[in-house]
């Protein structure tokens, strides 16, 4: 059935209406034709001024409207609706439109209304677009990093091999060396992989394993698994499980172990020989701040919002000489996020790294 335009049956209805009307008053009342005359000429002019009246406070920002809705479809105007400049340009233009058209009709109440949908559909979609944009060229330098990371370990496992190959298997002097250097190069990048995963996992939802338990006990078993390490550079790790024994915390004991392995494990990288890393804990009315504290290298100033981004070093060279996947702290701040905690970190150079967390008691 063909739609037919609001205006013309508005046109049909009144004059159809007015026919019958003026037919109606000359059979009952029998006016003469020159009172049915005037009647009608009345009835037109009423018609004129419904007309514009229609036409400005209806059928005039219904069309302005209806442009605006056929703009903010799918992007056909875009030609590429990944051109997110363009897209985003675009909607601005259009919101921009919008608020003259709510100022010129703003007379109407129901008008008025629709002008206030359409804008607020405008809006959520110049989110929506700004939102997937940030997602996109996260995505693409996540990708890159992902691309970067695994390449180094691999060409130094090719370049081992391919070193044993050429002769150096025959040569009991370096063999061991090569073997050594692709074994250590493996294992980098397994860490590399697990980390991937976990941090997949975690952004889709990884369900935590929540429950009370003791704090004390964590921290102290983490410390054991460590320690070889810190001796090996002579460090001295403190805690004192005497004073707060028995503090128990809410969450998940194998995250929190592993959030607290990472922060620990990364002081000992980064604190030179002969230093100390020392663990304490605040035990408040509701909750418990752990406290981590290192005499290592320390953070620059500008570099401290950004460590917990995936991939980010703050120095690239020196951080891959020391290992690690660079996901270690993105990790600790998906699992910490996960518990609803506040992370906090202050750091000088050459001076050392405090960082604190709050767990639920």
């Amino acid at each position: 059935m063909k739609k037919v335009n609001l205006l013309t049956k508005y046109i049909l209805i009144y004059f159809s209406s007015l026919i019958i009307l003026l037919t109606a008053l000359s059979n009952l009342f029998h006016y003469n034709t020159e009172t049915v005359l005037i009647s009608g000429i009345l009835g037109l002019f009423l018609f004129l001024v419904s007309l514009v009246f229609f036409y400005i406070e209806i059928s005039k920002p219904l069309k302005k409207i209806l442009s605006i809705t056929e703009k903010l479809k799918s992007g056909k105007e875009s030609g590429n609706f990944n051109n997110f400049d363009f897209k985003i340009s675009e909607i601005t233009g259009i919101l921009e439109n919008i608020k003259e058209i709510k100022s010129e009709f703003s007379g109407s109440r129901e008008i008025n209304e629709l002008i206030t949908e359409v804008n607020f559909i405008a809006e959520r979609i110049l989110k929506e677009l700004e939102l997937t944009k940030v997602f996109k060229v996260n995505r693409n330098e996540f990708m890159g990093n992902v691309a970067h990371e695994l390449r180094t370990p691999i060409f130094a496992i090719q370049l081992s091999l391919e070193t044993l190959l050429d002769g150096a298997v025959n040569d009991e002097r370096v063999n061991m060396d090569f073997l050594n250097r692709a074994l250590n190069q493996t294992k980098r990048l397994k860490e590399l992989v697990e980390d991937l995963i976990s941090i997949a996992k975690f952004e889709t939802g990884l369900k935590m394993s929540k429950r009370y338990f003791g704090i004390t006990n964590v921290i102290t078993k983490t410390l054991e698994e460590l320690r070889a390490i810190a001796e090996s550079k002579k460090i001295s790790l403190l805690f004192d499980p005497a004073s707060v024994n028995g503090i128990q915390v809410f969450g998940d004991e194998v995250r929190l172990k592993q959030v607290l392995v990472n922060l620990i494990d990364n002081a000992i990288k980064y604190t030179p020989e002969k230093g100390t890393i020392n663990i304490s804990l605040d035990v408040l009315e509701k909750e418990v701040i752990v406290r981590i504290e290192d005499s290592g290298i320390g953070i620059p100033a500008k570099d401290i919002p950004r460590i917990f981004e995936r991939f980010y070093r703050v120095d690239k060279t020196r951080s891959r000489d020391i290992g690690g996947s660079g996901l270690g702290l993105s990790i600790v701040k998906h699992i910490l996020e996960a518990h609803s905690s506040r992370i906090n970190v202050e750091s000088e150079e050459n001076i050392g790294t405090k960082i604190e967390f709050n767990l639920k008691r």
